[in-house]
């Protein structure tokens, strides 16, 4: 039997939206996180974007520190 992946995959860069959508965050509270450094961001000219590899590291950063 082959493996089911339950994994989706993710683009490589993530809007400020579509991570805050994945934490199940609103979009206010996403930018407040980024505006003190807690999330990792990649600022492309004026857009923002929030790279995946990361965000999945940020969240286990936080399960393990509970």
């Amino acid at each position: 039997m082959d493996k089911k992946q339950d994994v989706i995959e993710l683009p490589l860069l993530l809007k400020v939206e579509a991570a805050a959508k994945l934490l199940s965050l609103g979009r206010t509270k996403m930018y407040e996180l980024i505006a003190v450094g807690d999330v990792p961001v990649i600022r492309l000219g004026r857009s923002v974007r929030v790279p995946t590899a990361s965000l999945k590291q940020w969240v286990e950063d936080r399960v393990k520190s509970a």
